[in-house]
């Protein structure tokens, strides 16, 4: 099982972030390779969402849960291409209008994909992230 974990500052209300980054249908706006995202179904707390994303020339469907509390957002997998993904985000409100956002993330990938998916990869694809998100909430 790989683990991969980043932190970043958010220029942006602590509201405003945990609402985005728990909305399904808002990633296909500001997620890398992302190209559907839409809300499967919703209760109390738990949300279910589908994702595809083009990756070097090949797409790929994740079907996750997401449990939310207060500050938190918790990610499994349901179906997709790894062997098990689990996530959780926590946001920080620094106040201000300054948000720290907080991603662990554990995976488990078939062997064919081991070689790409790796902490260099992980860096590169939270920055592009974080850039993308950052310029969504603009």
């Amino acid at each position: 099982m790989q683990k991969f974990s980043f932190q970043h500052i958010i220029h942006a209300d602590s509201e405003k972030v945990f609402q985005n980054i728990s909305d399904f249908s808002s990633y296909k706006y500001f997620l890398p390779g992302c190209l559907d995202s839409h809300l499967i179904s919703k209760d109390a707390d738990k949300i279910i969402g589908f994702l595809s994303f083009e990756i070097l020339s090949k797409i790929y469907s994740i079907t996750s849960e997401n449990r939310v509390t207060k500050d938190t957002i918790t990610i499994r997998q349901l179906d997709g291409p790894f062997k098990k993904f689990q996530a959780t985000w926590t946001i920080i409100s620094l106040g201000q209008g300054h948000t720290k956002a907080c991603l662990v993330a554990e995976l488990s990938v078939p062997i064919v994909y081991r070689t790409i998916i790796n902490e260099k990869t992980a860096k590169f694809f939270s920055s592009k992230f974080i850039s993308a998100f950052e310029n969504y909430l603009k």
